[in-house]
């Protein structure tokens, strides 16, 4: 028979695991095609993808991010070719099959749980008319649904192995990449509660691929371990492994447990090569009750020094999460999480809401908290009895602005003054600033990069801060660190190229921006080099906080993206 196993991914640059894991386990058995399409593609397009080769038998992996346009396809599949058979297997479809096969009558079969085994077990059973449907399956005979939702789980990963082969990587700007299925944690809020078992592929075989993920030059390796960190000798085993194999270009990102972190890892990461690795942590929220009730472990304050401590060896890329809509998180609550966690300064603070995942402890328990949900993908939350409507669409537009003015890092130090000098919290600064943009409408129109400058220049100025002069010249500062280009539009003060042709024939200056000045024309020079005049020492204020006007002469280099006061210089010649 000729099979076909696909799924809409988000992106073209990511490609679909499970679907890998299935044709593996089948091969000796079964000829197996896989295609990835996206959720951006046109569906007919898709179709006319899928129709073109006569398949008999289509398997679609779903997720809560494709599973209303897989639908779709299946339905206009079956009007095209009716007797073709239509399997949906992945998380989305676990929980509620007979809900799905009710409604949709263009799907014949849906798999429970982890597919590996039970695809076998249904080919064999489509393949050879068997009488009697596996455990794990739903199917339909004469209008009427058979089967069980027994959900099923591959105690054996070697069943599971498969082998990335170049093709699969090539061209591939992520890889993901699981060592290890199961969470040893109980969240309620999500669906790896319901396999409580961590199971581990070969460490060996993770190996060998790790390396083959490192010589291609992946750009990203996703690994999808729920906690990566769990087995304290493998984890340590495995980062080592990819240390000592890094050619200086894969980055490795990983879902860990700070409360597992002690000195040994530590120790690890603070002679790491910068964004080897990226860690995600999901704090979800610092208000002990809620953290009780959804069964997060982990006290926050040992989850800050971690943390904190990870950050300060400037290598890693900290990620971490709060989530908006949890049980008894209220608005207040909801401040001081939000409080608690950028207090840490991560790379990246995700401001996510509530999904309530069909299957997950929290669904089940949703009419007891009160959490009322969108029926459709992705089921995020609309209100809870602890935090409403409004407030939540109040947190949605503030998690737009933590997105550009901090997780970008395009505005670093303007949002550092601001905040340090204006404001009692984060929090109240992000509160001002989505009033300021609902005041103006800027929610409803796109922006460039350079109106996000613009419309914090104006928010300044509105504002009319005590020193708004400091502001204004650390938002150029901000602009060209980040943008590597003048800012011309914030009204700057360049040095003329008189001046500053003077100052690049001199060899202190030379020898301060690197040894890759040495030698080079000044012609040369000058394209990788801007010169302004800042009336205050931003470089002081940055690093001391001192607010006195004093003329500054600051030097940036785009070579290497580094800034240096040269106002004695400066003045020698003037």
């Amino acid at each position: 028979m000729k099979i076909l196993l696909t799924s809409l991914n988000t992106k073209y640059i990511h490609s679909n695991i499970a679907i890998q894991y299935l044709k593996s386990t089948v091969k000796d058995y079964y000829k197996v095609d896989t295609k990835d399409f996206t959720i951006n593609q046109n569906i007919d397009d898709i179709i006319y993808e899928i129709m073109k080769n006569d398949y008999e038998i289509i398997g679609f992996s779903t997720y809560i991010w494709n599973v209303e346009e897989t639908l779709k396809i299946c339905k206009k599949i079956k009007k095209i070719k009716e007797d073709i058979i239509i399997i949906l297997g992945g998380p989305e479809v676990s929980y509620n099959g007979e809900e799905l096969l009710k409604e949709n009558k263009s799907i014949d079969y849906i798999i429970s749980g982890e597919g590996e085994l039970v695809f076998f077990k249904l080919l064999n059973y489509i393949v050879n008319k068997e009488s009697i449907l596996p455990d794990g399956i739903l199917g339909r005979k004469n209008n009427n649904i058979l089967g069980n939702t027994n959900y099923q789980v591959i105690n054996d990963l070697k069943i599971s192995e498969f082998e990335y082969t170049d093709e699969h990587i090539k061209d591939k700007k992520i890889i993901y990449y699981e060592t290890s299925r199961g969470c040893p944690y109980n969240c309620e809020f999500c669906l790896s509660s319901s396999t409580k078992k961590v199971r581990y592929f070969d460490l060996e075989r993770c190996k060998k691929d790790i390396k083959k993920f490192i010589d291609l030059e992946v750009p990203l390796v996703k690994f999808i371990d729920r906690t990566f960190n769990y087995d304290k000798n493998r984890a340590l085993e495995l980062m080592k492994f990819i240390k000592e194999n890094d050619k200086g270009v894969t980055t490795f990102h990983l879902e860990i447990h700070p409360t597992l972190i002690d000195k040994d890892y530590l120790k690890l990461f603070k002679n790491l090569r910068k964004d080897l690795f990226q860690f995600e942590i999901g704090v979800q929220s610092t208000n002990v009750k809620t953290c009780k009730a959804i069964k997060r472990v982990g006290e926050f304050e040992q989850i800050k020094k971690v943390c904190k401590e990870i950050i300060s060896y400037n290598n890693i890329h900290l990620h971490l999460d709060l989530i908006t809509g949890l049980p008894f998180e209220d608005y207040e609550s909801l401040k001081k999480s939000f409080n608690d966690i950028l207090s840490i300064r991560p790379d990246k603070l995700q401001l996510g809401f509530l999904k309530v995942l069909k299957g997950s402890p929290l669904w089940y328990k949703s009419k007891e908290y009160g959490i009322i949900y969108d029926d459709d993908p992705p089921f995020e939350v609309i209100f809870t009895k602890w935090i409403s409507y409004d407030e939540i669409q109040k947190i949605k537009l503030i998690e737009t602005l933590v997105d550009k003015y901090y997780n970008e890092k395009y505005f670093i130090n303007t949002f550092e003054f601001v905040v340090k000098n204006y404001y009692k919290t984060d929090f109240d600064f992000f509160e001002d600033f989505s009033n300021y943009w609902k005041k103006n409408n800027y929610y409803f129109r796109n922006h460039s990069r350079d109106n996000l400058y613009l419309i914090f220049k104006d928010f300044i100025v509105f504002k009319d801060f005590k020193y708004k002069n400091i502001l204004l010249e650390l938002l150029i500062h901000d602009y060209i660190i980040t943008n590597k280009k003048i800012p011309y539009f914030l009204n700057p003060a360049v040095i003329e190229n008189q001046i500053k042709h003077e100052l690049l024939k001199n060899d202190e200056i030379l020898n301060t921006i690197g040894k890759y000045a040495l030698g080079m024309t000044t012609k040369k020079l000058v394209k990788n080099i801007f010169i302004l005049k800042f009336k205050y020492d931003i470089i002081d204020v940055m690093k001391n906080n001192n607010y006195y006007e004093k003329n500054c002469i600051v030097l940036y280099d785009k070579n290497n993206n580094e800034f240096y006061n040269i106002t004695d210089y400066y003045k020698e010649i003037i």
